[in-house]
């Protein structure tokens, strides 16, 4: 049984094929920065050296083409065709409360992602992207949805509730939600495993950092909090996205700049961050090598991107 694992981010696609008999991992790689210039893959067969490879990629569904491309590649790939895959598994970043665990992806499952798509603008139209495209590529595979949010749902109410009236919660299901989950999740135990103590006993505090970041602690196993919420917009500074920011704000600058609310999301979720700080890149490679050559405002990004962590 070969189960291929699918992560799609705002701007990259991981992978990894495993083979179920051993839990073996035959090949992976990496498709990032996807639709920004210098977009590459980086595909590694288990026992070989990794290929790089620059290429032109706009988006997710083209990504997902070149990933298929290369496990069937007839040197660096591990299948003679898509046929010998007997699942897909994706990280998906929200579906609200309706789900808290893995599920098989229906027409539901989806239906219920597309309704999340204004809580999670940047992430989860990339999974939905990386589904339809393994959909076409392979419409008889079965297809499973593993939640970011899952983790957080043993969050206290303190933590995920916010201080508006409760009937917005009731009527709209507002609450802080938090992401990462399945990130957060691995590193705590990992960290567990390399301390040689039962996660149990510890206090940790896990940081999942990329072109969308997020900080959790953990107490005894089990998200009590984090730094996102209702949205993957709060927290600190990431690629694109402004992190924290006075609430306030958000309607003074619609007045002042004369934009609606979806311009202004628009601001907050791809103009912002590292990117709006910097006017050099969102991705934080690119903005240390400014602020090296003496670039003030990568500089200022870099050090406001640490503050925040």
């Amino acid at each position: 049984m070969k189960v291929l694992v699918v992560n799609c981010g705002s701007s990259s696609l991981k992978y990894q094929l495993f083979d179920m008999t051993d839990e073996s991992v035959l090949a992976k790689g990496l498709v990032e920065r996807i639709g920004i210039e210098g977009s590459r893959i980086k595909h590694t067969r288990a026992g070989m050296d990794t290929v790089i490879k620059n290429i032109d990629i706009p988006n997710h569904k083209a990504a997902f083409k070149i990933v298929a491309a290369e496990l069937l590649d007839p040197v660096n790939g591990v299948l003679k065709s898509l046929d010998e895959l007997s699942a897909v598994g994706h990280r998906v970043v929200h579906a609200g409360e309706r789900y808290a665990g893995s599920v098989l992806i229906t027409h539901d499952v989806i239906d219920a992602l597309e309704e999340c798509v204004p809580l999670a603008p940047l992430h989860n139209p990339a999974n939905l992207m990386g589904i339809y495209a393994v959909t076409e590529e392979l419409p008889n595979i079965p297809q499973v949805g593993v939640f970011d949010t899952a983790f957080h749902q043993t969050m206290p109410g303190c933590a995920y509730m916010y201080g508006i009236p409760y009937h917005y919660y009731e009527k709209y299901r507002v609450r802080r939600y938090g992401f990462h989950g399945t990130s957060h999740f691995y590193v705590s135990r990992r960290a567990a495993e390399i301390l040689g103590r039962p996660i149990e006993s510890l206090n940790i505090v896990t940081c999942h950092m990329g072109n969308g970041s997020s900080i959790t602690a953990v107490k005894g196993g089990i998200s009590v909090d984090t730094s996102m919420g209702f949205s993957p917009l709060p927290g600190i500074i990431m690629g694109t996205r402004s992190g924290d920011v006075d609430a306030l704000l958000v309607s003074y600058l619609e007045e002042h700049e004369a934009i609606d609310s979806k311009a202004m999301s628009h601001v907050l979720n791809k103009e912002s961050g590292l990117l709006g700080i910097s006017g050099v890149s969102s991705d934080l490679r690119d903005i240390e090598e400014a602020a090296d050559a003496g670039n003030a405002r990568a500089k200022l990004a870099e050090e406001m991107l640490c503050y925040g962590a």
